[in-house]
């Protein structure tokens, strides 16, 4: 895919250069990385997405028998009458009644109207939408570093334009001052330039302090110390040959949101299988063993002993509740729903994307435009500064190119900006942000 790459500092256009302290220099490969490896939200998705695998299992289903192990021992001490038809009788103190039990049961459920293989073929579903979050979290958490590592640029810009255009309001005022000496200007040309230097000033002390905010941003959806401080080293790289139409044919397939739907939909035809499954008998199989040992001291029986295996099956089949079939209506109405909201989001989604590729293109024309009047506005502020210089030209005429060059400046990291969240806003929505 072609690309276009429109440097931050301008090089070759821009005089002078920033004197910084050496800092880390911050990709944005780099910090999509780190906030991927560190971000709390991604982790949180992931752990979300595992216990969703961990629940399919035939066993959750319901297609696998349970093995119960029971087992007991009682014993008494106990006065003991008997009277038998025989006239005898028996009264006693003391007695001791000494039991042992155990039972190994086994029960599965051969039949249940298909509601575990519905069941199984839900949570299969439920194990999908897991991993989608997963990379819907992730191509979230990657536009959001985007965004903000392009903010930094943007500002870099406008503070590299403006530290370097300092120096021009300094000279002019130093001028002003010669000239208010030697009787060639009055004071309040003095003034003005002054006014203008502060002015400048004070534009330096802001960009400055948003590029601190926009940083603060950036680490913390890296996950890093706020303070931590970095220089960004990319140029904002920008796709200029993105297609619409291959754009909207990807969409179906493609976007996270719309996969999500698809999937839940899916999930609530699933449940409707379960809700109908209850209107049908359920026949489980149940078979074990067997095992009690009493004895007592006295009595009818001193020792009294069972052992053995049983087997069985067992029928339930409710006939009448008067909520189930309210309850497969219901989850009916769910499913139309959730296919009503795919078709809106669908919707929606290829109006955005008409809107973001018509932005990205202006974006894109606007950058080339204004960096070719970036190059016009710096060379026309130099002749008039040096015409300036010589008397040759006015203050006003002075302030005109400045405001000119630091207009284009600032038209033209906007528009770099605004094409970098464009494409990025694209690239989401077809899911490719995540390859890139």
């Amino acid at each position: 895919m072609k690309n276009i790459q429109l440097p931050i500092i301008l090089l070759g256009l821009i005089c002078l250069n920033l004197k910084t302290k050496a800092q880390e220099q911050l990709s944005l490969q780099a910090a999509i990385d780190t906030a991927l490896f560190n971000n709390l939200g991604i982790v949180i998705s992931k752990n979300d997405a595992k216990i969703s695998s961990n629940n399919l299992s035939r066993a959750n289903a319901g297609m696998i028998p349970s093995l119960d192990l029971n087992a007991g021992s009682n014993y008494s001490n106990n006065k003991l009458t008997q009277e038998f038809s025989t006239g005898n009788e028996i009264s006693k103190t003391g007695v001791a009644t000494k039991s042992i039990n155990g039972q190994l049961l086994l029960s599965w459920t051969l039949f249940d109207g298909t509601k575990m293989f519905a069941t199984y073929k839900k949570l299969q579903t439920l194990k999908e939408m897991g991993e989608l979050n997963v990379l819907y979290t992730t191509e979230t958490l990657i536009a959001q570093v985007i965004h903000a590592y392009a903010e930094i640029v943007k500002q870099k810009i406008l503070l590299t334009s403006t530290t370097n255009n300092l120096s021009l309001y300094e000279e002019r005022v130093k001028l002003a001052e010669t000239k208010l000496k030697i009787g060639k200007s009055a004071r309040s040309e003095l003034l003005q330039a002054s006014i203008d230097l502060n002015v400048q000033k004070n534009n330096l002390v802001k960009l400055t302090s948003q590029i601190k905010n926009a940083k603060t941003v950036l680490n913390t959806l890296m996950m890093s110390s706020l303070n931590r401080e970095f220089e960004v080293t990319d140029s904002l790289t920008l796709k200029e040959d993105l297609n619409l139409d291959e754009i909207l044919m990807k969409l179906d397939a493609s976007n996270t949101q719309l996969k999500l739907l698809q999937t839940l939909e899916k999930q609530r035809t699933h449940e409707i299988k379960e809700q109908k499954s209850h209107a049908l008998p359920m026949i489980k199989l149940n078979a074990g063993y067997n095992f009690l040992n009493s004895s007592s001291t006295q009595g009818l029986f001193l020792i009294n002993q069972s052992r053995g295996p049983l087997v069985g099956l067992s029928l339930n089949w409710n006939l009448y509740n008067g909520i189930q079939r309210k309850q497969v209506e219901n989850t009916k109405l769910l499913r139309e729903n959730v296919r009503l909201a795919y078709d809106e989001t669908k919707v929606n989604l290829q109006a955005t994307i008409i809107s973001a590729w018509q932005a990205n293109q202006d974006a894109i024309l606007l950058a080339k435009l204004e960096k070719e009047n970036y190059k016009l506005a710096a060379e026309n502020l130099n002749i008039i500064t040096q015409r300036f210089k010589l008397g040759e030209a006015t203050t006003l005429e002075l302030k005109d190119a400045q405001q000119l060059n630091e207009a284009s400046i600032s038209r033209l990291a906007n528009s770099l900006f605004e094409a970098k969240n464009a494409e990025t806003e694209l690239l989401l929505m077809v899911g490719e942000l995540n390859r890139n």
